[in-house]
């Protein structure tokens, strides 16, 4: 193992909290020099403000059922590029291509080293074919929510993803961003499912939280974690605030005004 990557690699089960979680994957924005543009809550409302800027202690802001929906289309744009990134070598779900999904990844195929291993017993799924599914998963993700916001959606093409190589060069680094992303993906939609006014909406959003959290759970079985952190009987919403300074450390271009309300 590399010195560099030692350095960013830490105890799974350090992972458990929105601290945790926010520790390692800065960790890993600093290692792909991208955490100066980690993008936060600005002043004021909507999902503009939102992925622009932020000062210190700013509230949640008040947002709208299409700031929401663009919200989890950023988180899923983000989580479906970090899996294709790794495998993008077999069929992508019906309507996508790497074009659409990875426009800055130029689109050549991804892979794991190591990452060939099997769930634990009695499971006899590969990590391999576990991760191309979850990466499907989070495709077809990202195509319903571009549905649903029509041509309100934020365009992939108006973002860059950014991740260190060595996430993709060891199975543990791979697995425990993987294992982060989730478990932020989950708490994000619990923190807005209940600002949603459309009842339809709000439906779709719990059939892909449900999806997303299965995914946490069988990748902390896959590293030997509790399905769920720290064993808690309740999982705990978090804020945009919250999310976006976990996971903006890899988001390197942002959508610039205007773009849709």
């Amino acid at each position: 193992m590399s010195e560099s990557l030692r350095e960013i690699i830490f105890d799974a089960n350090a992972v458990q909290t929105t601290y945790g979680r926010r520790r390692f994957l800065t960790s890993m924005a600093v290692a792909c020099g991208s955490i100066a543009l980690v993008p936060m809550i600005g002043r004021g409302a909507g999902i503009t403000n939102m992925l622009q800027a932020q000062t210190s202690g700013e509230t949640e802001p008040n947002l709208t059922d299409t700031d929401i929906l663009n919200y989890a289309l950023t988180l899923e744009y983000l989580e479906a590029t970090y899996y294709l990134r790794a495998d993008s070598g077999s069929p992508l779900p019906t309507g996508a291509t790497i074009a659409l999904i990875d426009p800055d990844g130029n689109g050549a195929p991804g892979t794991v080293t190591g990452l060939t291993g099997t769930f634990p017993s009695p499971s006899t799924i590969t990590l391999s074919s576990f991760f191309r599914q979850v990466r499907d998963h989070e495709i077809t993700h990202v195509l319903t929510l571009q549905g649903a916001l029509g041509a309100a959606a934020l365009a992939r093409s108006a973002f860059k993803f950014t991740f260190p190589a060595a996430v993709y060069q060891s199975q543990l680094a791979f697995m425990q961003t993987a294992q982060a992303l989730e478990d932020t993906g989950v708490t994000a939609y619990l923190g807005q499912v209940g600002n949603l006014d459309s009842t339809s909406i709000l439906g779709t959003a719990g059939q892909i939280a449900g999806v997303e959290a299965e995914h946490a759970a069988a990748v902390r079985m896959a590293l030997g974690l509790p399905v769920s952190p720290n064993n808690a009987n309740f999982d705990s919403p978090a804020t945009t605030t919250q999310v976006l300074a976990i996971a903006g450390g890899f988001i390197t271009q942002k959508p610039t005004l205007p773009f849709p309300k």
